[in-house]
């Protein structure tokens, strides 16, 4: 099993249509990718614009087709204008 964490800093007043793009991109995930087993999006609190994207794949396998998803490139485009940066990505192996 492999976890993934991304965060994201958001542009302030941008938050509404990255949020609208981003929970978009969630639905989108968990409908079509039977390798996901969870992938949710949360707002870091006390912050107004550090989000953080939750992952958790059953396999590397998982973890490359995510990659090569339409809805994952095509959302992962749309979100870009409202961000300030790349998001930082830790990956993680589950510990048995």
């Amino acid at each position: 099993m492999i976890g993934a964490v991304a965060e994201l800093t958001v542009k302030e007043g941008s938050q509404a249509e990255f949020e609208k793009v981003a929970l978009e991109l969630e639905t989108a995930v968990n409908a079509n990718e039977p390798g996901i087993l969870f992938y949710k999006l949360f707002k870091v609190r006390d912050t107004t614009n550090k989000y953080i994207f939750m992952e958790q794949y059953a396999d590397a396998a998982a973890v490359e087709a995510h990659r090569g998803f339409e809805h994952f490139k095509r959302l992962g485009r749309a979100m870009g204008p409202f961000l300030e940066g790349p998001p930082t990505v830790t990956r993680m192996d589950k510990v048995s």
